[in-house]
């Protein structure tokens, strides 16, 4: 995560995937315990992390908002369906990034998506559930509503809302890589026979 992040969020949550990978990544911590939660101290400034026996969250600031760390405090199952959509050779992504700003919640640059074709027109269906694909600095990002105060239940459905959304990201790509090729196809044959 970079300092701008950092700053402008109200809190950044990072959901690790790869437990080992996770452990690896805090070795160099000075960690303390408070509250079910692990507090980690490093250069880079201080975390909030707590493990379960999938994933592990990681969270900063360490004041995070109240509501936040008691709707992570239990396991959540919605997050074990990321790992569906990121453990794919031409997605592959050992965690997600989420950023918290008031009542929405959305997709870090970690993922590396771009603008697409239709945007708009999705943007369109999608706003009347609260979901929006947005272009910060020149990445998309996922956004979608989260109803405050914060609970299991909330967050479990922005979460789900954000696993759908993203699917379809990566549904569309796919979908337009391949009228991409038939469309190259199409013209090379006609090319070929003229």
């Amino acid at each position: 995560m970079n300092y701008d992040e950092r700053t402008t969020a109200e809190a950044i949550i990072e959901i690790y995937f790869n437990l080992y990978a996770f452990r690896e990544s805090i070795s160099n911590y000075q960690i303390t315990y408070e509250n079910d939660w692990s507090i980690l101290k490093g250069k880079e400034g201080s975390y909030i992390s707590k493990e379960f026996d999938t994933y592990a969250i990681l969270i900063y600031p360490t004041n995070a908002p109240d509501d936040l760390l008691n709707a992570f405090s239990n396991k959540i199952s919605k997050i074990d369906k990321f790992r569906e959509i990121l453990y794919k050779p031409k997605y592959w992504r050992e965690y997600i990034t989420l950023h918290l700003n008031g009542n929405k919640i959305f997709t870090g640059n970690d993922l590396n998506l771009f603008p697409f074709n239709g945007e708009d027109i999705v943007n369109d269906l999608l706003n009347s559930e609260g979901i929006e694909f947005i272009t910060l600095d020149d990445e998309l990002r996922i956004a979608t509503h989260l109803e405050r105060p914060i609970n299991s239940d909330t967050l479990s459905r922005a979460l789900n809302k954000l696993l759908v959304s993203l699917s379809l990201y990566y549904r569309i790509k796919e979908a337009q890589e391949d009228i991409a090729l038939k469309l190259t196809k199409e013209i090379l044959d006609s090319i070929r026979n003229s």
